[in-house]
């Protein structure tokens, strides 16, 4: 009911405590996810002390850009570890949490209607910034303290459920991740005896290659040696484009998801960040459906630029925006093989890019001219054998993930009636 609506600003209170001694050094930011990061900006030479310190159980939200994003970022500290964050920051707590909850509060303002209403109060400049009179003008329905804690317990066993699938996601990546290392980067993949007995060594047979004295051959283009019979190749060559290119046309009875930059993330994606396309904008979209085993990497931008993930599975049908890149795997390579080998080299992606600060963007030629290295077929094979059981738990996690995403976005739309 609407009567139980009541204004924040009568729950909250300003905390303006600065790092004055300069014993705190850990600087973060809040992306527009809601969630404190490690602050990209250069601090050599800053005087921090004039830096706000956040601790445990306190907020802390960034007026400037709402308007431009639509989003106001904020988050609670849960940490026991105090951090600063900037000068421009607003950083406040609840006065009573027997009255209020503080991740009540931040469940409210985790909702959509919540930034909605943020970026209708902003003010008309540029940046669009949005001040704390505004924010303590704001209402949220209070309930009673039995019925807050009741709905935070609630919300609290659909986020722990997806703390745990990330930890299983983690853990199973970074298995996957350290068969490839032994195998193409160490390259002490176990001899079948099949692979033996082809190279004419079959007492080699069950041992690692390369300490076994599995023949090496030093390869110029990669710079280093690698098994006898493997070959390099560049990245235009095994894929059967690589593109932000043409689209097929669609209309609203086919229309799709539209990746972007914000969905790529530690080599996975997140199709719950992806945009709907707006169908009242008349034009003409330069984007591509995505087809399993696709690669994309972010191809413009600061902080994203170079991410790379694997479509392991498709929600329903999908297309990129233009600041996204499609690699598709062709016949030369497997594709399991294929996307652990660009997954894994993020950081030299990105330094193919070119331009000033804030538009930097990947350069096409040079990406099409990235090494690879093409293991033999057999041995390809024998790998895509191993991993495939491993990826099928991946790929069942995240089909599992929109739905408990889903059940976390009923909770929060609940709140406005209780």
């Amino acid at each position: 009911m609407r009567s139980n609506y009541k204004r924040i600003g009568d729950y909250v209170t300003q905390i303006k405590l600065k790092n004055t001694d300069d014993s705190i050094s850990s600087l973060k930011g809040i992306n527009i996810n809601k969630h404190f990061m490690p602050s990209v900006a250069n601090i050599n030479g800053t005087d921090l002390s004039k830096y706000k310190v956040v601790k445990k159980n306190q907020l802390a939200f960034n007026p400037m850009h709402v308007g431009r994003d639509e989003v106001l970022p904020i988050s609670m500290f849960e940490d026991d570890e105090p951090i600063i964050v900037s000068p421009a920051y607003v950083v406040f707590e609840v006065k009573d949490e027997e009255e209020l909850l503080t991740t009540y509060l931040m469940m409210w303002c985790r909702r959509s209607e919540f930034d909605r209403n943020a970026w209708f109060m902003t003010d008309n400049s540029v940046r669009g910034g949005f001040s704390w009179a505004d924010f303590c003008d704001m209402e949220l329905p209070v309930p009673s303290i039995e019925k807050q804690r009741e709905i935070v317990r609630e919300y609290n066993v659909v986020n722990d459920r997806i703390s745990l699938n990330e930890q299983l996601t983690q853990k199973i990546e970074d298995t996957a991740q350290a068969i490839y290392k032994q195998w193409f980067v160490d390259f002490e993949f176990p001899l079948s005896k099949e692979y033996a007995q082809s190279i004419g060594k079959p007492e080699l047979e069950g041992k690692p290659y390369k300490s076994s004295g599995g023949e090496m051959e030093f390869c110029e283009q990669l710079n280093q040696e690698i098994p006898e019979s493997w070959e390099h190749m560049t990245l235009a060559k095994c894929t059967h484009y690589l593109s932000r290119g043409l689209a097929p046309k669609y209309t609203e009875e086919n229309g799709c998801l539209v990746l972007n930059q914000k969905c790529i993330r530690n080599s996975s994606i997140n199709f719950e960040l992806a945009r709907r396309h707006d169908f009242t904008q008349k034009k003409t979209l330069d984007e591509r459906y995505l087809e399993l085993n696709d690669v994309v990497v972010n191809s413009t931008g600061r902080g994203t630029l170079g991410r790379v993930a694997v479509v392991k599975h498709l929600p329903e049908k999908t297309i990129v925006d233009t600041h996204v890149t499609i690699l598709r795997p062709n016949n030369e390579l497997i594709p399991n093989y294929f996307w652990f080998n660009i997954c894994s080299r993020e950081d030299e992606i990105e330094n193919l890019a070119e331009g000033s600060t804030g538009q930097t963007e990947l350069n096409k030629d040079y990406l099409e001219e990235l090494s690879i290295l093409k293991p033999s077929d057999f041995v390809q094979r024998e790998f895509d054998r191993l991993v495939k059981p491993i990826l099928r738990k991946l790929i069942l996690i995240e089909k599992k993930t929109p739905k408990i995403f889903e059940l976390k976005s009923i909770l929060l739309q609940r709140l406005s009636k209780v």
